[in-house]
């Protein structure tokens, strides 16, 4: 059995901005980008670098924040935590650089019947947590929580859903991730009928707040998502117990 080759684009970095102290946007442009497609919530690309510490080629998955077609643009969004090529390069992105990447993949396409929907996510997920804030219609209710290092790294934020945004801020010296994992086992759910759950960060984290959701909260296994994006002490991490 063979594996679908996944479609390579060629690209070229067109502009790099600081978001965040420690989380830049890349966007990425032009003609190779003709054919591509994304429109989605959480749909990410394995991008193709070069490290800049050792000149090795590297590819890692990122969500893909924002996409116009009209432009032929994507913009990712790196957390600049100093470890892993991905990061090392963004860091060092310059306009003119030429990189390339593969996808689209996972979309998540949120439950329409949903009555309520809790979201939550570290620095890592953060892009994927607000394409689906971003999507949920007007009118739905739900809140998000999003784990930061402190109110520096708090954005503006928008959508038309009515979702309450709760900040997270880390404690110095307590590991990633468990702030978050934290304030969301205790997170008050209204007793609806139908919620619905999206949650994703450090490995360890998500594991605790997949339980809360279904034994916790008691939710359907088909309404509650968590994934860890990435695990204390390993490189380049995929989750096998993520729910689809």
């Amino acid at each position: 059995m063979f594996r679908a080759r996944r479609t390579r684009f060629a690209a070229t970095v067109e502009s790099v901005s600081r978001i965040a102290p420690r989380m830049a946007r890349i966007t990425l442009g032009g003609p190779g980008m003709s054919a591509f497609h994304c429109d989605e919530p959480t749909q990410w690309v394995k991008l193709f670098v070069t490290d800049p510490l050792d000149g090795q080629p590297a590819g890692r998955a990122y969500t893909v924040r924002h996409c116009s077609s009209a432009k032929q643009t994507i913009d990712i969004d790196f957390v600049l935590h100093g470890n892993g090529p991905a990061a090392r390069w963004a860091e060092a992105a310059t306009p003119g650089q030429e990189v390339s990447f593969g996808g689209p993949k996972g979309a998540f396409r949120p439950d329409p019947e949903a009555e309520f929907y809790l979201l939550a996510g570290d620095e890592s997920a953060q892009p994927a947590v607000l394409t689906i804030a971003e999507s949920l219609p007007r009118g739905m209710r739900g809140a998000v929580y999003l784990e930061v290092e402190g109110p520096e790294a708090e954005a503006d934020l928008s959508w038309q859903a009515d979702l309450d945004l709760v900040w997270v801020h880390r404690t110095a010296g307590v590991p990633k991730g468990e702030a978050l994992r934290d304030a969301v086992l205790k997170a008050p759910v209204p007793p609806y009928e139908r919620v619905a759950a999206w949650a994703a960060g450090e490995s360890g984290a998500v594991r605790d707040i997949r339980r809360h959701f279904l034994e916790g909260i008691g939710l359907d296994r088909h309404r509650a998502y968590a994934k860890g994006y990435w695990k204390r002490d390993e490189a380049d991490h995929r989750d096998p117990l993520a729910s689809d």
